[in-house]
């Protein structure tokens, strides 16, 4: 049956992987059920996996009132995962204490979910935790007067690459908090109005008008990788920042990355096939923010209509591609690969040769995707975003032909 209603699709996967991967004993995410069952690989999540699953849960609960019970058992992991000493969390649960294991881009993300728990339930104690931890992550803007690349966030708690992702979701953070926090709100959106105007200035291509990856502060040599989740985090805070301020600055900035974005002819697009076969390349827990940004971008920036019709039928196109060559149809859940030749063997030879004639990739899964012995594999991360996808894609196309 074709995807009709994304929203539905992404309630769906949540609801499947909360029975698999939730574990009622020990209140949290394992690849081990009650009975100690396990699932896949790996016993244990990351933070950046968790926070994506959590947030997708929260997402879910916007839309279907149902899934407000989750939230507390959800929001409640990340305490397994944070740190005491500096108020951060944890890459790996339980690690010790030790300091060195924090990532702020994870932690961003994090504090947007505990930011959407506030915002789907009231409970102020969600918004007191998405306060501290914005407070943290605002200490890990890069003030050192002897570095070489002056201002941008860092990537780690003690590591000196400043780079896009954390940078844009710490801002979208400061932006998503100054809604509640009105007697706040104006550090919040000066904090986050500089952080993306140093993105802009420092990583974004002047060509493409794509956001670049990052730069080391000891140099200038910026790292030319153009992932799709840059884009679409910068988008959806020069989005914010209009809807804040209302300087058309931030719009015109706006119009630009969303016009990149929905160019087939830039990087994160497979160019290796004709204009209209092209496809956002990567993965789903990259798109699934630029997905969020071009949602942002249409409910916050005004767009022109000529914009908002180009947004809605790219990610309407996405969205078919993503349900039709990423959905296991055994189990209801996804890979996480956008990229329509490393499906399922039996949708490759069945659905990819055939819409695919005459411009034909070769086959084979993606590594994150399959076992050493190359068996199909899911994880949480690729539930998480699959979920995401759909929600974030339902604000922009609530029901598909």
């Amino acid at each position: 049956m074709p995807l009709q209603n994304p929203a539905l699709e992404g309630y769906y996967v949540v609801r499947n992987f909360w029975n698999l991967y939730f574990n009622p004993r020990e209140r949290k995410f394992t690849n081990c059920g009650p009975r100690g069952d396990c699932h896949y690989s790996h016993e244990l999540f990351v933070l950046w996996a968790v926070a994506v699953a959590v947030q997708a849960v929260v997402d879910g609960a916007r839309l279907y009132p149902e899934l407000k019970q989750q939230i507390p058992d959800a929001i409640a992991i990340f305490q397994r995962y944070k740190n005491d000493k500096v108020k951060g969390y944890c890459a790996c649960e339980n690690n010790g204490g030790d300091d060195r294991d924090i990532y702020y881009d994870d932690d961003a993300q994090v504090c947007s979910a505990m930011l959407s728990a506030f915002e789907v339930t009231g409970d102020k104690r969600y918004l007191d935790q998405g306060r501290e931890l914005t407070l943290f992550l605002m200490g890990g803007w890069n003030d050192d007067p002897k570095a070489k690349t002056k201002g941008g966030m860092k990537w780690h708690i003690t590591k000196p690459y400043l780079n896009a992702c954390t940078t844009a979701e710490v801002a979208k953070c400061c932006l998503q908090i100054a809604r509640h926090i009105p007697n706040e709100a104006k550090s919040y959106i000066d904090f986050a109005a500089r952080a993306i105007d140093w993105q802009l200035k420092v990583l974004q291509d002047p060509g493409d008008k794509l956001i670049r990856d990052g730069v080391q502060a000891d140099s200038d040599k910026v790292d030319d990788m153009k992932w799709s989740y840059n884009t679409g985090t910068t988008l959806s805070c020069c989005s914010m920042l209009f809807a804040a301020t209302g300087d058309k600055h931030w719009q015109d900035r706006a119009n630009e990355l969303a016009t990149a974005a929905t160019d087939p002819n830039v990087f994160f697009y497979d160019r290796d096939y004709p204009m209209e076969l092209r496809y956002w390349r990567d993965p789903s827990k990259f798109n699934q923010l630029l997905i969020e940004g071009l949602a942002d971008y249409l409910l916050l920036a005004k767009p022109s209509q000529e914009m908002n019709e180009r947004v809605t039928n790219e990610v309407a196109r996405h969205l078919k591609m993503f349900y039709t060559y990423s959905r296991d149809e055994r189990d209801g859940l996804y890979i996480e690969s956008f990229e329509p030749n490393t499906t399922f063997p039996w949708v490759y030879d069945n659905v990819y040769k055939k819409q695919y004639a005459g411009h034909e990739k070769g086959p084979g899964m993606k590594g994150e995707d399959h076992d050493d012995h190359g068996h199909v594999t899911k994880s949480i991360m690729g539930a998480g975003s699959a979920a995401r996808v759909f929600f974030q894609g339902a604000r922009v196309c609530p029901q598909l032909n």
